[in-house]
């Protein structure tokens, strides 16, 4: 199934995966988008997104990328810790850079990586940087198992 889609890639629920897969549009993202923001902003908790562009291809041409981007930041959850960029290509980049010079909030947020994997590794060790009481938490109910 191609376009966009997330779902979530942990079992804390912690971490949205977000996937753009050839063909999609902006059109579709800032739909997908529409809906997944309200369902992260009423999570009483911390979480973070991983966007997946390793099947991307190509930046659809029916939007203004970096209004998209801006619109995004603008609208970000404020229990959002983290948002990493998985695989970007060059051009996702060059507008991910524009947006955090014009954006402070996205700065904080945004991290790059080339694997999913890395991503989760990374929104980990934020996670646990940012609220060791959470994650001591998790991991304490967890050992109990």
């Amino acid at each position: 199934m191609m376009g966009v889609r997330y779902e979530w890639g942990d079992d804390r629920q912690i971490i949205m995966n977000v996937y753009l897969e050839y063909p999609w549009t902006w059109t579709e993202y800032n739909a997908k988008i529409a809906t997944l923001m309200p369902q992260l902003h009423d999570i009483k908790y911390p979480c973070a997104t991983a966007v997946d562009c390793t099947q991307m291809v190509a930046i659809p041409k029916d939007g203004s990328f970096l209004n998209i981007l801006m619109n995004v930041d603008k609208n970000m959850p404020p229990n959002i810790f983290a948002s990493v960029i998985v695989a970007a290509p060059y051009t996702v980049s060059v507008f991910m850079n524009m947006l955090m010079k014009l954006r402070p909030h996205a700065q904080r947020l945004a991290l790059f990586t080339q694997t999913m994997d890395e991503a989760h590794q990374k929104i980990y060790a934020r996670y646990e940087e940012r609220f060791p009481e959470l994650a001591n938490a998790h991991l304490s109910k967890k050992s109990r198992r």
